[in-house]
Formats: C-alpha cells, sequence, structure tokens
C-alpha cells in the first residue's frame, strides 16, 4: 500500500491467484463490490476478497450496486441469460422476480433505502424498465405506449427513475418516472436518453438538464468545446460530462446548477481528459490521457488536477467512481505480471 497526499492506493486482491477483479460500486459506509474472474466479490478495506453466493444452476456473477447498510444487487449468469439477485449484508443470495414474458433480467443500480433499478428482456432482445422495492417486490415502470420499450438508467432516494422510453412513432425519448412508476415525457429540447436524476428530481441528458417542474437548463460550451455526454449529477445540481474542444480533443467537464461549464484539464502534458463521477463538495474522478499513456486523475473543487498513485505492481488506468464524501474512489489499473486488469480503491488519508 502506497502513501501520497490526498489517497492511499489499495489492490483489490483476486479470490484465485491470476484473475482479473473489477469493482464496480462504492458506498459511503467503504463497501466495494464488483467480480473477482467471473465470480461476485466485495472487498474489505485492506482489499481483500470475499465471495458472494451464486445460486445452483449459476456459473458466476457480478455485484453491480451496494447500499450504505451493504446490501448489494447484480446478476448471476448461466449461458447468455441473465438473473437479477439481491444480497443481504451476511452474503445470503435472493432471487428477484422477473415480469411475466420475460426470459432475462438485470440490476444496475441500488438506493440506501434499498430499492433497486434494472431491466427484463422480451425475446427479440426488448427491454423493459423495473423496480423492486426495499422487501424485494417488482414494480413495472409505465411505459409511453402500450408495449412500448422502456430502458432506467438512474434512480435517486425517492424511487423517481430517468431513463429512455419509445413513442408511438418509436423514437426514443428522455423519460422521468415518478415514485409510483407513472412516466412523463420530458419537454423540449429533449435528448433519447436522460442519464440521471438527483434527489431534487433535476434529470440531466447530453446537453440539457430539467428540474421537477420540466423548466430546461441548457448545458453547452460556448465558444471554447462542443457538448459530447452528461454522465453525472449532484443534489446542489453540479453536471458533470465531457465535450470536444475547437482542435478535436477530448475534454471534461463540469458545470454548474445555472449551467455554466468549468473545463476539467488533464494532467500536464496529456491532451485530454474524461470523468466520470462527482461527489458533494464538486470533487470529479476520471482520467487524463496523453499519446499512449492513461493516468487516473481526480479534480479539486477549483478544478485543478491531481494524479491518483498505483498500488504496488499495477499501473493504475482509471478512476471512475467517488463516494459522495469523497472518501474513497474505484477504478481500475492493469497487473503487468498477471497480464490482466484489477480493480483499485483510493481511501482519503
Amino acid at each position: 500500500m502506497l502513501e501520497r497526499t490526498g489517497y492511499t492506493a489499495i489492490d483489490l486482491r483476486p479470490l484465485t491467484g491470476g484473475e482479473g477483479t473489477s469493482a464496480y460500486s462504492v458506498s459511503d459506509t467503504e463497501f466495494v463490490v464488483g467480480e473477482s474472474g467471473s465470480t461476485p466479490a466485495r472487498w474489505n478495506r485492506e482489499g481483500v476478497p470475499s465471495a458472494l453466493a451464486v445460486l445452483d444452476g449459476y456459473s458466476g456473477g457480478r455485484a453491480c450496486g451496494v447500499n450504505k447498510t451493504g446490501v448489494t444487487a447484480g446478476i448471476l449468469h448461466d449461458g447468455e441469460h441473465l438473473l437479477p439477485v439481491r444480497w443481504d449484508p451476511a452474503g445470503g443470495v435472493q432471487r428477484l422476480d422477473l415480469p411475466d414474458g420475460t426470459i432475462s433480467g438485470a440490476v444496475n443500480r441500488i438506493n440506501d433505502r434499498g430499492s433497486m433499478l434494472g431491466g427484463a428482456m422480451e425475446p427479440g432482445y426488448r427491454w423493459r424498465a423495473v423496480r423492486w422495492t426495499p422487501d424485494s417486490r417488482l414494480a413495472e415502470l409505465e411505459p409511453l405506449t402500450a408495449d412500448g420499450e422502456t430502458q432506467a438508467h438512474d434512480l435517486n432516494e425517492l424511487d423517481e427513475v430517468a431513463g429512455t422510453a419509445k413513442d408511438g412513432s418509436g423514437a426514443r425519448t428522455a423519460v422521468r418516472w415518478s415514485r409510483t412508476g407513472e412516466v412523463s415525457r420530458l419537454p423540449s429540447p429533449r435528448r433519447a436518453t436522460a442519464h440521471c436524476i438527483n434527489d431534487q428530481g433535476v434529470v440531466a441528458a447530453d446537453g440539457v438538464s430539467w428540474n421537477r417542474d420540466g423548466q430546461a437548463t441548457l448545458l453547452t460550451g460556448g465558444p471554447v468545446f462542443r457538448t459530447g455526454q452528461t454522465l453525472k449529477l449532484t443534489n446542489d445540481g453540479a453536471t458533470i460530462g465531457w465535450g470536444a474542444t475547437t482542435d478535436g480533443q477530448q475534454i471534461g467537464i463540469r458545470w454548474n446548477r445555472s449551467g455554466e461549464p468549468t473545463v476539467l484539464p488533464p494532467l500536464p502534458p496529456d491532451t485530454t481528459s474524461t470523468c466520470f463521477d462527482i461527489d458533494d463538495a464538486g470533487v470529479v474522478v476520471g482520467e487524463s490521457a496523453g499519446g499512449t499513456k492513461v493516468r487516473p486523475v481526480w479534480w479539486d473543487e477549483d478544478a485543478t488536477p491531481h494524479p491518483l498513485p498505483s498500488p504496488a505492481g499495477l499501473d493504475a488506468i482509471v478512476a471512475q467512481h467517488i463516494t459522495m464524501t469523497g472518501n474513497v474512489i474505484i477504478g481500475y489499473g492493469y497487473d503487468p505480471a498477471e497480464a490482466t486488469y484489477r480493480g483499485i480503491a483510493w481511501y482519503r488519508t
């Protein structure tokens, strides 16, 4: 474990030597979950893994989300089919029901209440957005039209959901679902996908955000860059994403609640940056790249970039998630000795 001002890097070790590991979620209470090889796993603060239970008949899976109590949501797989599951804090596994007529499903979010968000797939690869209550009851999310396809992307602490749905013409449009599952189309200027929602009901999509009343704020770059993709939104209304500069370089962006942008520059002498997550204080994590080298980075409240260290034996590559408190960051790096990728957790020192 290597010390550096700001954060300490921890190798998320495999269950079996030589396996790759991936961390997909971290809670404010420092639960880290993901997969080791093809086995769902979680890690303690020292990077020691423990396997999460797999139901009989399934070959493996992954843990996709964890909340502050340690309840974990994820999937098990058996060939081409996916089964959404829930693990309790002790690691016991429970199957989550799917709607009638669907053949596969997945969970991609869990909030601190224990509600879970995901999708169910019908034959023909048609997806339906679904939510499960804290006691694991299935709650389908309303489509725009009868039998219309829906996909859910984010869930807030009020069980409101942001995502996309097909309208009567078959075109995709950004939507928001209420806590009771009722759908509403987001007004013009619409984008096809609503990526994220905060606890105030603000929804963000590429180039625009909407408040609870549907009032839009454009997320633009002016003469400096062209807006690309929006990724995450804080409860204070700060939004992150990326765009392209006038000379074609990708650059990370943070917008305030009024839609005013701040460029998140790469580490010197790199030329591009990409951001993936933001905490409640406005600290952003992502990657900085130049030539063939990619490095994990965090930006402070003033948008100054700081490198993140590598654990011994690994080359850190990217930081993907940060807790709302900013105390833990997760991402991954490369293990040259085993020729595989490994998860990394950075703890604030």
